[in-house]
């Protein structure tokens, strides 16, 4: 109980809130107007995914939920989808997080990248599964893209400006 209670904890739980917001109302501005406009990369999965690794303790299950429902609620996803999608990669990263600890950079990135594609699929199977118009599948892949690019940017911002980085893993 103590360690639930441990004032470090609870700063980075309210910083990873805190910056989860930004970012959902960053995403929410337009990158340009009209048709032709690019999808805003998924800013909140590339902190939700960089957090869980780097600090799975003050990632936990109930604000990457709060913070996915509250994204899901400013889009027009169906309530739930994002936010199980999330959910699951978040939980997946968290239990992944020794091995990717001992690898380099570069397959980290690619492993990100391999799961935003698996997500924007699930995402976009269940909304072809509620019966409603799933977007289009090559501006999903622009948006996967574009989320791949942005990665490092946010790796960089959370390591040297809020130095959120790798804790050391004791072996058991």
């Amino acid at each position: 109980m103590t360690d639930f209670l441990d004032p470090g904890r609870l700063f980075r739980i309210a910083l990873l809130l805190t910056l989860g917001t930004v970012v959902i109302f960053a995403e929410a501005a337009p990158l340009g107007l009209g048709p032709t406009a690019p999808p805003s990369p998924d800013l909140l999965m590339c902190v939700l995914i960089y957090w869980s690794i780097r600090r799975p303790g003050s990632t936990p299950l109930l604000a990457v939920f709060a913070l996915g429902l509250m994204r899901d609620f400013l889009t027009d996803v169906p309530l739930g989808a994002g936010t199980l999608s999330l959910v699951i990669v978040t939980e997946l990263f968290k239990s992944q997080r020794r091995h990717l600890q001992r690898m380099n950079f570069m397959v980290e990135w690619m492993t990100v990248t391999v799961a935003v594609l698996a997500s924007t699929a699930f995402v976009w199977l269940l909304v072809v599964l509620t019966l409603a118009q799933p977007p289009y599948v090559i501006v999903l892949l622009h948006q996967c893209l574009y989320t791949a690019m942005v990665y490092p940017l946010i790796v960089m911002i959370l390591r040297w400006v809020f130095r959120i980085s790798w804790r050391k893993v004791k072996v058991a």
